[in-house]
């Protein structure tokens, strides 16, 4: 059965006599919330933690494609991925105020594919950064331009008017009428990095529209992104956009960019990753943290990093997932560049790799409180918690700079000894045992105060349990 045949047997499922609740099968009928024992990580509806572990697909070339890429992340152990629904073909408005079922199957059927994968889609809504005719100018709806049938002249009346806030709402209530209860859904974010819109009023926006999203998705997670944090003038709006009860998620975007003006964005990439983690923490949110966006690119976001076609080994996309876990966050990092990196170079496995870290940690009990330390050539990344201290050692001698720039290959790092009687008491070790990333591997070591770790490179993890 081709997929437009498959949409169209699936839809006569999806919306009938319930008034358009979503009847699909599902493969994972919990849905994702906050967990109220931990607000700092991600809990099921059946109590069960979920830690995000995925990345940015915000759209493909075509929906097979998508499909394609979410049974690469579920085969390498993901289970998350964040879409843009203002992209083809999942936008269902693409006339102003008429809203297109054909589009809206699209949808059902990346659900499905979602749902079969096992993983959550997170929905981005909007990406619109101005209002003019051209239907051929970046980051706009031409339809809702007054030339084109719309009501309005430009960005700034869609913003702040009582009128553009009933139209979002419009679109969303017809979303909200078939996916209100989807499990395969993760949630809602309002816009992307909405402070790239040149117009005022986008505070009070925030602050009206993140709880009435919410009452249209009352079982979902709502949240709101910014863009990229590098430079100091960032710290304002995130400050205010985290700190918003209505904002479910503390979410934040960072990448590698040598044109940034904080200097953290061009160094090591598992520093600039945990720094951006650390500047939520600094917040005091009581609630979930994300790198929700981060990869590397040209100087001031001119496109993909030329970094990436040296790094076939996807150093850099290691210390994107590892870092902001690592430093508090609710999950991995969540890569951007999935297609002229990720997938081009076969780096799907990483995502299993930091699955490996953990699988079968119940963050929400565990209580971890993250702490930093530097014990000889190792940046040292840890996670004490109640039963279970991890320890993630990144050598500091490798990094983007060394590896791919002066194309120095990783040392192996042999005899190093890492003392951890400063976050677990010598007498409490029941077991220790040690995981090698690179490749895919889990040994015994010694119980003790000073652990000596066996032979690796770029870094390995330490999994300490306690009696």
């Amino acid at each position: 059965m081709d997929r437009r045949s498959f949409i169209d047997s699936v839809f006569s499922l999806v919306v009938g006599a319930a008034g358009g609740k979503h009847l699909l099968p599902l493969a994972h009928p919990s849905l994702v919330t906050v967990s109220k024992v931990n607000p700092h990580y991600f809990a099921l509806s059946n109590g069960q933690p979920f830690v995000v572990n995925g990345l940015n697909l915000a759209w493909a070339h075509g929906l097979d494609d998508m499909a394609g890429y979410l049974k690469k992340l579920s085969a390498a152990g993901g289970n998350f991925a964040r879409v843009w629904l203002c992209h083809w073909p999942l936008e269902v408005e693409n006339r102003y105020g008429i809203y297109d079922e054909e589009n809206a199957r699209n949808i059902d059927f990346l659900l499905t594919s979602a749902s079969d994968c096992k993983i959550r889609i997170k929905f981005c809504l909007e990406n619109t950064r101005q209002i003019v005719s051209d239907p051929h100018a970046p980051f706009n709806r031409p339809q809702y331009h007054i030339d084109n049938g719309g009501p309005f002249r430009n960005i700034d009346e869609y913003i702040n008017s009582p009128q553009g806030r009933s139209i979002y709402l419009n679109r969303l209530t017809f979303l909200s009428n078939r996916y209100r209860e989807h499990p395969a859904i993760f949630g809602w974010e309002l816009w992307n990095e909405m402070n790239g819109i040149q117009c005022g009023g986008l505070d009070e926006w925030n602050g009206y529209m993140l709880p009435r999203v919410q009452e249209l998705f009352p079982q979902h997670l709502v949240m709101q992104s910014l863009g990229s944090f590098d430079s100091p003038g960032r710290r304002r709006e995130y400050r205010n956009i985290t700190s918003l009860p209505s904002n479910a998620i503390g979410q934040i975007h960072r990448y590698l960019d040598e044109g940034a003006q904080l200097d953290v964005c061009k160094g090591p990439l598992d520093l600039l990753a945990a720094d951006a983690i650390e500047e939520l923490r600094s917040y005091q949110l009581h609630k979930p943290l994300l790198l929700a966006e981060t990869g590397a690119v040209r100087p001031s976001h001119a496109g993909p990093s030329d970094l990436y076609a040296m790094d076939k080994a996807g150093m850099m996309l290691h210390d994107m997932l590892f870092a902001p876990f690592f430093s508090g966050a609710a999950g991995s990092g969540n890569p951007w560049h999935w297609e002229e990196y990720i997938d081009k170079y076969g780096l799907w496995y990483h995502f299993g790799r930091f699955g490996a870290i953990v699988n079968g940690i119940n963050v929400i009990a565990e209580e971890f409180q993250p702490e930093k330390d530097r014990q000889d050539r190792l940046r040292l990344y840890v996670l004490r918690g109640t039963n279970t201290t991890l320890i993630w050692c990144r050598d500091s001698r490798n990094d983007w700079r060394s590896e791919l720039q002066a194309g120095i290959a990783p040392e192996t790092v042999s005899g190093a000894v890492v003392n951890c009687s400063g976050w677990v008491s010598p007498q409490q070790i029941k077991e220790v045992t040690c995981y090698d990333p690179w490749v895919g591997q889990w040994r015994n070591i010694e119980p003790a105060g000073r652990l000596l770790l066996p032979d690796f490179r770029r870094s390995v993890v330490i999994k300490i349990n306690k009696n």
